[in-house]
């Protein structure tokens, strides 16, 4: 069998410069443009201020799709031209590079770039397709990307956002064996997370929980870590990357804790025909299909279509638990006219697992000695299950306006069911000889939920000074109302027997209804961003937004004679969030960058009075440096940041009336930290994606929150690390990688009947290695294997939920063949 060519965004006669810049490194320029020679492609939305020549290349290659790459010693110190108009991809190459002394000659695919009237590189008949870094991850083969509209709604690269961004690209998760959100955030630099039960996940950065998530930019309602979240159950095949925006970012979605926005980027249609299918198999019974087609729908190509499907049917290293899901994703673009893009799309997806857990591991012996079940052991009976559907339509219409600017609408309706019907048998301390003495949590409830949000806003260049700036203003509005029943039952709360005995058989219970809520939430907001940029060197990015919030929830306990209502609301107008960030470019390669955000996060949490506490309020503060190398392939940040915060709800307990939590608000509350991450190709074929981040957080008093003086609930220190590479010669058929991720210890808070107290538990700092090897047997059919937890360590990854623990996974392996057409 003939050795594959080795697949790269170069010609194959050009090497790419290494970290150690080699003394003489050759020229080289090529495009593709939908199929179409770079001479006669059709003519682009094209917007270049002047700036140095090299970031001038680089947005570029994002607003045309053209792949330029040169030297660094050829274009460092040249600035370019402001280039802005509908242009042929050639008239905007000749136009940025006027007066600079570098011009080209293109000869279809063959492309000459000769400075000062000297020889230039011909690449003859060469033919290089790939695809730009720019928006989109999806076939650039690539750890990061070319711009990211996360943090500011404007088209920034990662060098010029004032924040630590970190993104998961498709190419990543294709790597990992990625299948579900919550697979991806796991192995995310920078990101922690605790598993409270089989089917629920909350996930950390910079000490806090992470509330915000996005689809494609438009902010979707976090409903806390037990609701219809993006980490519980979404899966990832859907997903062209994730983009993570570290810290405060108020700017765009108003409320939120100062940890992190996830944004989840769908994938778009393409012009040119694609389709792949692949099937999964791996431990513990795990089978998954999935298939993705694109193309273009009419002769001309202006509207495009694509649609993606999965199944998945697998069982777990938990006993008597197993879990099915699907999706049905799809999405039609349309250019209405040369001007006017309009986007519609449906993302359908549902789980059923069975054997759910309500909880973890019981922790302590009526004795008070420390429980040892093994990682299997599952406390649910064998129907428990937590089922979810969820529905979302979504819309956009893009509009170019006179003057570079435009109009866009997005629309989202997001529409969610779930019924959870749960028994474990985790309650209570069992006697260690015996195993006797558990009894049962149980419950059932029934949800519906109906989110709408719309964004609407307008962006383009405007001129100050005789400089061109960049502004963007929108309004948005999201509205979400959800209606449930609860149930319950004291019947069989007794674990019969012995603990040691339970393999999930309980007879299914019939829940009497016993309750009803409902629940509405409300967020309008107008924002506004600009970028100035006073020098080429120099840019400022101010920002506010002015918000309103409304929450109302009704709860009816026990409707009749016995009946208990709680109420819980809060309505705040005019809340003004401000933003503020300046990136100083040191070189064509570094920058240094500072920002500053307000945090306002409204709660629903009851003091021992019954009165809610005030939202919680404080400041973001971030300064570091950034650096692109290789115009924008590899990318390094490193990050220092300070979050302040008041009434920061800590609970101290239940009120017996009505069994709500009792919280106090406590002040002072700081978080100082420091991020490192790279990310990007290091060499041809070598890939990689490594973050450290330490984040420290005290009280006014320098103690650590939470109730523990002397522990916390997150781990301090955090390192993810993966990489791959492509074997070079004759192997160039494998790629290998592999990743380690270390964090340090974390604690939990947990009842002891035995102390009559809460005592604290510690999971001890530990390492987790996985290994990956793909062979490319031909152009179409590749096979993946993916190993995880190679040295299968044992740990816990959820403390305290119910005064119980959870373990992390053991050693499993997967197999993926897909077969691309």
């Amino acid at each position: 069998m003939r050795p594959l060519p080795r697949r790269t965004p170069l010609a194959l006669a050009v090497q790419r410069p290494t970290l150690h810049r080699t003394l003489f490194t050759s020229v080289l320029l090529t495009a593709t443009l939908l199929g179409s020679s770079m001479a006669n492609a059709a003519p682009v939305k094209v917007n270049i201020a002047v700036q140095p020549l090299s970031n001038a290349l680089t947005e570029l290659g994002m607003q045309t799709n053209l792949q330029i790459l040169y030297s660094p010693d050829q274009v460092a110190g040249i600035k370019s031209r402001a280039v802005s108009g509908s242009l042929e991809p050639s008239e905007a190459l000749s136009a940025l590079l006027k007066g600079t002394g570098i011009s080209f000659q293109i000869n279809g695919n063959s492309v000459t770039l000769v400075s000062g009237g000297g020889s230039g590189l011909q690449l003859g008949a060469t033919t290089i397709s790939g695809q730009a870094l720019g928006l989109t991850t999806e076939d650039t083969g690539s750890y990061t990307t070319g711009a990211t509209t996360t943090a500011t709604k404007l088209p920034l690269t990662l060098r010029e956002t004032p924040q630590s961004v970190t993104v998961v690209t498709r190419q990543q998760m294709d790597d990992r064996g990625v299948t579900s959100v919550a697979d991806a955030l796991r192995n995310t630099p920078g990101i922690t997370s605790q598993k409270y039960d089989s089917d629920r996940t909350e996930f950390s950065a910079r000490g806090q929980a992470i509330t915000n998530f996005q689809y494609d930019g438009v902010n979707t309602i976090y409903d806390g870590v037990y609701g219809e979240n993006p980490n519980n159950s979404d899966d990832s095949a859907s997903l062209d990357h994730i983009e993570v925006i570290k810290g405060a970012t108020g700017l765009m979605t108003g409320t939120g804790d100062p940890s992190a926005t996830v944004n989840l980027i769908r994938k778009k249609p393409t012009k040119e025909f694609k389709a792949s299918v692949s099937a999964t198999a791996g431990r513990w019974d795990k089978y998954r299909a999935e298939g993705d087609i694109s193309g273009s729908l009419t002769d001309s190509g202006n509207v495009r279509g694509r649609f993606v499907t999965t199944y998945q049917d697998a069982n777990s290293y938990l006993d008597h638990y197993s879990q099915k899901k699907d999706l049905f994703y799809g999405v039609l673009e349309a250019d209405l006219t040369d001007d006017t893009l309009l986007t519609f799309g449906i993302d359908k997806s549902s789980a059923t697992p069975r054997g759910s857990s309500w909880t973890g591991n019981p922790t302590y012996f009526a004795d008070g000695g420390r429980t040892e079940f093994p990682r299997h052991f599952n406390p649910a009976a064998d129907w428990s299950r937590r089922d979810f559907d969820s529905t979302t339509y979504f819309a956009s219409l893009e509009q170019a306006l006179a003057n570079d600017w435009k109009l866009k609408v997005s629309l989202d309706q997001k529409t969610t069911d779930h019924d959870t019907q749960l028994a474990s048998a985790s309650g209570g301390n069992p006697d260690r000889a015996t195993g006797e003495g558990m009894f049962l949590y149980w419950g059932r409830w029934e949800g519906h939920r109906v989110q709408n949000t719309a964004d609407v806003n307008v962006s383009g260049p405007f001129s100050l000074g005789g400089r061109e700036h960049e502004l963007v203003a929108g309004v948005m509005a999201s509205h979400s109302r959800q209606t449930g029943s609860t149930y319950d039952t004291s019947a069989f709360s007794q674990v019969p027997g012995s603990i040691y005995d339970w393999n999930g058989e309980l007879p299914k219970q019939e829940f009497p209804k016993n309750g009803k809520y409902e629940r509405t939430q409300s967020q309008n907001g107008v924002y506004l961003a600009t970028r100035l940029r006073p020098t080429d060197d120099l840019s400022f990015i101010l920002g506010t937004r002015l918000s309103t919030f409304k929450y109302n929830e009704d709860y009816n306990y026990n409707p009749g004679a016995n009946q208990t209502d709680t109420h819980a609301s809060y309505k705040e107008h005019g809340v003004v969030t401000p933003y503020a960030g300046v990136v100083y470019d040191l070189n064509d390669t570094y920058s240094a960058y500072a920002s500053y955000t307000n945090i306002y996060q409204p709660q629903i949490y009851k003091d021992a009075n019954g009165s809610t506490l005030q939202p919680v309020e404080g400041n973001a503060y971030e300064t570091g440096l950034k650096a692109a190398y290789f115009e924008g392939k590899l990318n390094a940040s490193l990050a220092f940041f300070r979050i302040e915060q008041d009434n920061v709800a800590e609970s101290i307990g239940t009120n017996p009336v009505t069994n709500e939590g009792i919280y106090k608000a406590i002040d002072g509350a700081t978080t100082k930290g420091v991020e490192l991450e790279l990310a990007g190709e290091l060499a041809e074929g070598w890939n990689l994606s490594a973050g450290y981040t330490y984040a420290r957080t005290r009280d006014q008093d320098e103690q650590r929150i939470f109730g523990y003086p002397l522990s916390t609930t997150r781990p301090e220190h955090v390192v993810r690390t993966f990489t791959t590479y492509r074997l070079p010669g004759v192997m160039n058929q494998f790629t290998v990688g592999g990743g380690v991720s270390w964090q340090s210890a974390f604690y939990g808070k947990i009842y002891s009947a035995s102390a009559g107290d809460y005592t604290q538990i510690k999971q001890g700092g530990y390492t987790l290695v996985d290994l990956m090897t793909r062979y490319q047997y031909d152009d179409h059919l590749s096979f993946t294997v993916n190993a995880n937890n190679v040295f299968d360590k044992n740990y816990l990854t959820g403390l305290g939920n119910f005064d119980t623990t959870f373990y992390g996974e053991p050693r499993n392996v997967q197999v993926t063949a897909k077969y691309d057409f």
